[in-house]
C-alpha cells in the first residue's frame, strides 16, 4: 500500500529535525527503512538534500558559511600552536615529531571533510592537508632522520599553502 505524502514528511521530519537515524526515522513513521531510504534518495535527486539540510539545521543559527570561516580559522590557529609545542619541545625524537604533525593532519582533513558541503574553499585546503598528511607519513616512514627538517619546512609553507590553493583556481 503506498504511504502518503505526510508520512513521507514524518520521516523526513525525524531525520532531519528530530535527528533519528534513518532507521529510527521510518520506525517511528511505522514504514519500512527501504521505504525510507528509497524515498530519502529520491528527494536527494530532486534537490532535497535531507542529509545537507540536516548538518544545516545542527547548526545553531546564523550564515553556514561565516559559521564555517569561523570554524577553520579556529582549526588552523589549533594547528599552528601544536606545530609551536612541537617545534618546541626539543628533546622530542624526530620521529615522534612527524607522528604528532601526521596525527594533526588528519584530524583536520577530517574536519575539513565534515564541513566540504558548507564551504568551497574547505575543500582546496582538505587536499592540500591529504597531499601534507601524506608527505609526513611518507617521510616518518623512510626518512625518520629528516623530520625535524620537515617541521621546519612545513611552518613557513603552512602561511602560503592558502595563497596556493587560492591561485590554483
Amino acid at each position: 500500500m503506498a504511504k502518503g505524502a505526510d508520512v513521507r514528511a514524518l520521516v523526513r521530519k525525524h531525520y532531519v529535525f528530530d535527528r533519528l537515524s534513518l532507521e529510527q526515522s521510518a520506525s517511528m513513521a511505522n514504514v519500512a527503512y527501504t521505504t525510507a531510504k528509497r524515498w530519502k534518495e529520491k528527494a536527494a535527486a530532486e534537490g532535497d538534500d535531507w542529509d545537507k539540510l540536516r548538518s544545516a539545521t545542527s547548526l545553531a543559527g546564523g550564515d553556514v558559511e561565516q559559521l564555517s570561516q569561523q570554524i577553520l580559522t579556529e582549526m588552523l590557529v589549533q594547528f599552528n600552536a601544536v606545530l609551536e609545542l612541537i617545534k618546541a619541545d626539543t628533546e622530542m625524537p624526530a620521529t615522534k615529531r612527524v607522528e604528532l604533525l601526521s596525527s594533526l593532519m588528519d584530524n583536520i582533513h577530517k574536519s575539513l571533510a565534515a564541513m566540504r558541503k558548507f564551504l568551497p574553499e574547505a575543500n582546496s585546503l582538505s587536499i592540500g592537508m591529504l597531499v601534507l598528511r601524506g608527505l609526513a607519513e611518507f617521510v616518518q616512514e623512510r626518512y625518520p632522520q629528516h623530520g625535524g627538517v620537515l617541521l621546519e619546512i612545513l611552518e613557513p609553507f603552512g602561511d602560503i599553502l592558502p595563497k596556493i590553493l587560492a591561485d590554483a583556481k
